[in-house]
């Protein structure tokens, strides 16, 4: 894991940003169907065509800050050359792991490896277990055991958390995401301090 870079603020249209974060996981894991829920819309369709490089919104917080949600590509074509320069410069990085596709796992955990070396200390990062509403759909323990999460969790224990969601029906989405935006305001509050 790095220290993060400061000296170069995302920005979107010449606009700084409030916030970055980084939206990154196996295709179909279900990260635009996510993206679209904190932007307050309903999914249309369980079916989206997977996202070819990237796809960039901006989700305004209740309390006023410009979030910019960068929905990461993931098939492989992208993830290469991609992922690694948004994850470095974002302030929270979201790894949506599609629970209910155990053929996956092994390719998961190796990308979630790199993301995880990629990002830094100070991000918060949020491992959200996603299609939790699927019958076939593994449990948080089974995905903490198949991934080794459970050493993560003991390195970043203030900004690593693991979340049971489902995108589609909106559950633990927002207490999901209520928990990364205060991790950022956390690390940027004492980043303030140490600076000052």
């Amino acid at each position: 894991m790095e220290a993060m870079d400061n000296s170069d603020k995302l920005q979107i249209f010449g606009k700084d940003v409030d916030i970055s974060v980084t939206f990154v996981g196996l295709s179909n894991a279900g990260k635009t169907t996510l993206v679209k829920r904190l932007k307050g819309e309903a999914p249309i369709s369980t079916e989206y065509l997977p996202t070819m490089g990237l796809n960039i919104e901006m989700i305004e917080t209740p309390d006023g800050l410009d979030v910019m949600a960068v929905d990461l590509g993931g098939q492989s074509q992208f993830m290469a050359g991609l992922w690694e320069p948004f994850v470095r410069k974002s302030r929270g990085i979201v790894f949506v792991f599609d629970s209910a596709d155990k053929s996956k796992v092994e390719e998961a955990g190796e990308w979630l490896e790199k993301v995880i070396k990629w990002s830094s200390e100070e991000s918060a990062f949020l491992f959200l277990a996603n299609k939790q509403d699927l019958e076939q759909a593994m449990s948080l323990e089974e995905i903490i055991d198949a991934l080794n999460l459970k050493n993560v969790m003991m390195e970043r224990p203030r900004t690593f958390s693991i979340r049971p969601v489902s995108a589609l029906l909106n559950q633990g989405v927002k207490e999901a995401w209520d928990w990364l935006l205060e991790r950022i305001r956390a690390s940027q509050s004492s980043m303030t301090k140490e600076s000052s």
